[in-house]
């Protein structure tokens, strides 16, 4: 009697380890998640303060109906007024898209690729846009990690007892992997 009883506390102890530890793990993956969210938040908003900056010296050459620069003033203002860190990395793909416009654009005007200003402004920016593409990749990264110890056994018993859902992973979508039509950048 006495090795049955020592052998259920054996289990109880193992299993109740197991849930601390696999409780654990969820608690850090699900926090490296949130830290590259928050990553990405950091690095749009700075982003952002870049803008009206690149806006107003590429009005000064483009002209002011732009329709890239009006969609570019109206991302700002959507992802300024979003609280959603999801929401704000979906606008943010949007804008990294009319960032790359743009840079198209600009080709067809010497005076603005020479200006000193425009150039360190875009420039930048540019590093800005290779910033959040790293960030954006460890952000799929953990957030798979995540996803993976939600889904697979025997961590998901903890997942389903916590109630933890997987992250959706930033994609870029179809119509944004288009190839840029130039002459409709400049159509008014």
């Amino acid at each position: 009697m006495n090795t049955t009883l020592i052998i259920i506390a054996a289990i109880i102890i193992i299993v109740i380890l197991w849930f601390v530890v696999t409780y654990n793990k969820f608690v850090a993956k699900n926090n490296r998640v949130k830290q590259t969210e928050s990553s990405i938040s950091v690095m749009l908003k700075q982003r952002n303060d870049m803008i009206p900056n690149l806006v107003a010296a590429v009005r000064t050459y483009m002209g002011h109906e732009n329709a890239t620069l009006v969609k570019i003033a109206e991302l700002r203002a959507q992802m300024q007024q979003s609280k959603n860190e999801h929401e704000q990395m979906q606008l943010g793909a949007e804008m990294s898209k009319k960032l790359a416009d743009i840079k198209v654009a600009v080709e067809n005007y010497p005076e603005l690729k020479a200006d000193k200003h425009f150039l360190r402004l875009f420039d930048s920016i540019e590093e800005m846009e290779y910033q959040l593409q790293a960030a954006r990749r460890t952000f799929n990264a953990a957030a798979v990690d995540f996803n993976n110890y939600v889904q697979m056994l025997p961590s998901n018993i903890v997942a389903s007892i916590k109630n933890y859902q997987p992250y959706e992973l930033i994609t870029i979508p179809e119509a944004e992997m288009a190839n840029v039509d130039v002459k409709s950048l400049f159509k008014n």
